[in-house]
């Protein structure tokens, strides 16, 4: 009698495993995968609130005096880079930081231009093209995160 409880536990487990791998399965991976997602996103997250922060200190390292463009602009401009930071950093949930990379990206930028020329305004306006492209490729980077997002959201 016991033997026969056993063989018959023993036949059922696995078909009571199909039933969750017919109804269940699918459901986890698909968990899995928008976890998955988000730690993609939290680091894509992190890199733009990092290059906008570096972008920042670009305009706030040197003496903006040779610029040709109005300095009340640049204010305006900067008010706008650090509020995108701070609403950036209401979406991360952890203090994790840009890699090397961008870091060294910015430092070189910063050496090549404001510190070896001493800020001149042909350093300025690259300065100001560079922030240019950035921003757009960021513009970029940031619809692509709401395209997938709203991929994601819509039913299959």
């Amino acid at each position: 009698m016991l033997f026969t409880f056993f063989v018959l536990c023993s036949a059922l487990t696995p078909a009571l495993c199909c039933d969750w791998l017919n109804q269940q399965f699918s459901h986890v991976t698909d968990k899995s995968l928008t976890l998955l997602q988000l730690m993609v996103e939290e680091s894509q997250l992190v890199f733009i609130r990092d290059s906008l922060e570096f972008i920042s200190e670009l305009y706030r390292h040197g003496n903006l005096s040779s610029v040709t463009w109005d300095t009340n602009k640049t204010e305006h401009f900067l008010m706008n880079i650090h509020r995108q930071t701070d609403e950036l950093n209401n979406c991360i949930l952890n203090e994790e930081r840009a890699d090397v990379k961008l870091r060294k990206y910015f430092k070189r930028l910063t050496k090549s231009t404001l510190d070896r020329t001493g800020g001149s305004t042909a350093s300025w306006e690259l300065i100001r093209k560079e922030t240019r492209l950035h921003l757009i490729q960021l513009e970029l980077l940031v619809a692509s995160i709401n395209s997938r997002r709203r991929s994601a959201a819509s039913p299959h």
